[in-house]
Parts: C-alpha cells; sequence; structure tokens
C-alpha cells in the first residue's frame, strides 16, 4: 500500500526547495518509489490552533488537500487543532 507524507518547509521559495531534501531522507528509509503527487501551502497558527491547506504548485500541480488533512490529523501532532483545506487562493 502507498504512503502518503505531508510535508512543509517555512520559508522555502519553491515547492521543490520542499521536496528535493525530503526525498533522500525517504530513499535512506527504504522507500524506492518516490512520486511528487503536489503542491500547495500550509498555514499553521499555533496560538489558535489552525492549520489551513490550501493552494497548488506551479511546477508539481494540486496536491490532494482533503488527503493531506487526513494524513495531518490522523498524525497526532496536531490534537486540538482546527484542520481544513480548500482548493483556493495560490
Amino acid at each position: 500500500k502507498p504512503e502518503v507524507f505531508v510535508h512543509s518547509k517555512r520559508g522555502a521559495q519553491y515547492h521543490r526547495n520542499v521536496a528535493e531534501p525530503l526525498i533522500p531522507i525517504l530513499q535512506q528509509g527504504g522507500y524506492t518509489d518516490i512520486r511528487i503527487k503536489g503542491g500547495g501551502r500550509i498555514f499553521r497558527c499555533d496560538d489558535d490552533n489552525i492549520i489551513k491547506i490550501f493552494g497548488y504548485s506551479y511546477g508539481f500541480g494540486r496536491a490532494d488537500h482533503a488527503l493531506a488533512k487526513d494524513v495531518v490529523e490522523k498524525s497526532g501532532k496536531f490534537a486540538g487543532y482546527a484542520i481544513s483545506w480548500s482548493n483556493d487562493g495560490y
């Protein structure tokens, strides 16, 4: 079964700046068929416990934001956060 990862890097200029450093880490972990399925933006406000997933990548296209939301929720790292997604915006 394919695994899905959601990864963000604060201040990254382009989506490839987020993806490129992650690929060797996944390869070292034994992953061999790595595919970037899309991009977007993640807004996270720890003061208000909010995460918003939205937008798209010019290079990778739009990610499945509903799936990304599910992955973030199931990770358990952001329990108590209101997590939402939208296809709006860049």
